[in-house]
């Protein structure tokens, strides 16, 4: 099978841009995909993205006049079905033993049970069939076993905590996976700048806890906090509910150490803040999902710990409330906002009927949308930001507002 030249492949991109290519589901289908592919029947093929040991981006033909087949994979509600890649090479016995010397025996799972949650999502919805799971202690265990998967043509899946919800962190067929919980160490912290070192397997709730005991917090809060890993919400770009005050982790980490697919060790553990030297490399692997490389270490710029905060209850009859009240929160709280959450009242509806132990907010039918609004108070001996929570809400009788 012929690989696109990079030229080809920003071509390519630019003409998604442009819109001369359709998407359908997770799979692009393009009239200048027989280019790539020496195929004239461009409605029968399209691409999508697959992480290949040795290739940074590795795109491979599915036959969708083959979607009925014996073997499928579920994207979003609707089965795909994928035909193996010739170019992977077969798991042998020989790269098992191999990977027990380098990791010992006790972190080369191969348990049934085991391998069945590494290979299915938090939804049940995406199933891989690996048969090995791999639990390395640290980069350089990981790097080894980067380089020879490489020189196997084994493809590999890197994964955290599993909690993500787009089946990205399991495989689609036999692929190797690599998970880093075992990797879990707090390397350092700067008191003084609030700049923490850790390795990527370090559990979000984890760091929050040891954070605490310091004085400040992660700028990052996600639902999942309890079972995600920093490697993986960094390796997705995760928002989280305090995006709205701390913004991206673009703008959170300083640092990465990241295994590139060949076995490379790329270390940019960097803890300046103000770095203007040559091309910052970070940003290419935060968010790109494990498709540039599998991350190692952070370095985040943590924020200082909320000493307490407020909270506002509101509600809205339409989207165009909806607008004015965010409007109206950022111009009264400014910068003290630290989440905006939004539901509609179906939504509610849904969380009380499936969701145990959740609670009746009371809302009145004739009520459409609903907001929870967290204003945060840095010292509690500060009272500027509650003398602005109690003028914003003021506000209640405000047209866009309704009493609950």
């Amino acid at each position: 099978m012929v690989r696109p030249r990079a030229s080809e492949f920003l071509l390519a991109c630019r003409r998604i841009r442009q819109g001369l290519w359709h998407r359908h589901g997770h799979v692009l289908s393009s009239r200048y995909f027989s280019r790539f592919y020496g195929e004239h029947d461009p409605s029968k093929n399209c691409i999508r993205p697959s992480f290949l040991s040795g290739n940074v981006l590795y795109y491979h033909a599915l036959d969708i006049a083959k979607i009925f087949s014996s073997q499928h994979r579920l994207f979003n509600s609707a089965s795909m079905n994928t035909k193996r890649n010739p170019a992977f090479s077969s798991l042998r016995l020989d790269d098992i033993c191999y990977f027990e010397d380098i990791v010992g025996n006790k972190n080369v799972v191969q348990d049934e049970d085991r391998l069945f949650s590494a290979n299915v999502d938090w939804m049940r919805k995406y199933k891989g069939s690996s048969p090995i799971l791999l639990l390395p202690n640290n980069t350089e265990q990981l790097s080894k076993i980067l380089r020879y998967c490489n020189s196997r043509s084994l493809a590999v899946v890197p994964q955290g905590g599993n909690t993500g919800l787009v089946g990205g962190s399991v495989p689609v067929y036999d692929e190797v996976i690599i998970n880093l919980s075992s990797m879990n160490k707090i390397v350092s912290f700067d008191k003084v700048n609030g700049i923490l070192i850790c390795e990527a397997g370090c559990i979000l709730e984890n760091l929050n806890t040891f954070l605490a005991n310091e004085g400040f917090m992660m700028p990052i809060d996600l639902g999942a906090k309890g079972s995600c890993q920093i490697g993986g919400n960094v390796s997705t770009n995760a928002g989280g509910l305090h995006f709205i005050r701390y913004g991206s982790l673009h703008g959170n980490i300083l640092g990465l150490e990241v295994v590139l697919a060949d076995g490379t060790i790329l270390d940019m553990l960097t803890t300046l803040r103000k770095d203007n030297t040559g091309y910052d490399l970070k940003h290419l692997f935060i968010g790109s999902e494990g498709t540039l490389g599998i991350i190692t270490k952070v370095v985040v710029l943590t924020p200082w710990r909320l000493s307490s905060t407020n909270i506002a209850f509101l509600a809205c009859n339409d989207y165009l409330s909806c607008q004015k009240l965010l409007a109206e929160a950022r111009r009264g709280l400014g910068d003290a906002i630290s989440a905006f959450e939004f539901m509609d009242y179906n939504s509610v509806i849904m969380a009380l009927k499936y969701i145990e132990g959740a609670r009746n907010p009371y809302l009145p039918h004739h009520i459409n949308f609903m907001f929870l609004l967290k204003q945060p108070v840095v010292m509690n001996h500060m009272t500027g930001p509650n003398l602005k929570l109690s003028y914003f809400a003021q506000w209640r009788q405000a047209s866009f507002l309704m009493e609950l």
